[in-house]
């Protein structure tokens, strides 16, 4: 009886330690959602075109965060921004790979870019450039001057090397020009 008693203890102080885990998950998940959704929305517009689309893949890159965010871990000065960043674009990349995407025609204006992303007028040609690039280049564009990242936390979402992050943007100005 002694043990069963012990056993009941030893699960509830686990019950414990789990919701306890879990609320520290959900307040974390809260504060990044709050710091990068904004930025994570507009990453997927451009990537994918539309507003809605861009919603329902930052809800799903946040779902993803939220059921894998025990295994993050800040190594080799990687940031939760990295991380969700390069989320969001493996779930872009699913969302592009659906064949009912494939069958859609779905442009992009400049005035629904202004709206999402506060685009001052004179910079309609330069987006509907970067929206046309091939999708290497346009992701280190988006990575580097859309989401202010650094060429090593570029190439550290996108998993290559800097070399091929500044190339590619070296690559992307030219054909933008």
């Amino acid at each position: 009886m002694e043990s069963l008693t012990k056993t009941c203890r030893n699960f509830r102080n686990s019950a414990n330690e789990i919701k306890t885990s879990a609320a520290a998950d959900t307040t974390v998940l809260s504060a990044w959602y709050d710091k990068y959704g904004t930025d994570i929305l507009r990453y997927c517009f451009m990537f994918l075109g539309n507003r809605p689309d861009a919603e329902d893949a930052t809800q799903e890159t946040f779902l993803k965060v939220w059921r894998n965010i025990g295994r993050f871990e800040a190594r080799d000065g990687c940031s939760p921004k990295t991380w969700i960043i390069k989320i969001a674009g493996n779930t872009c990349r699913d969302y592009l790979r659906k064949g009912w995407r494939k069958r859609e025609c779905r442009l992009i204006t400049p005035e629904d870019l202004q709206r999402l992303g506060n685009a001052p007028d004179g910079d309609r040609e330069l987006i509907l450039d970067v929206m046309n690039l091939p999708e290497k280049y346009r992701q280190v564009i988006l990575l580097v001057f859309w989401c202010g990242m650094t060429i090593r936390e570029a190439a550290e979402c996108i998993s290559t090397s800097e070399s091929t992050v500044f190339r590619r943007l070296e690559k992307a100005k030219k054909m933008i020009a």
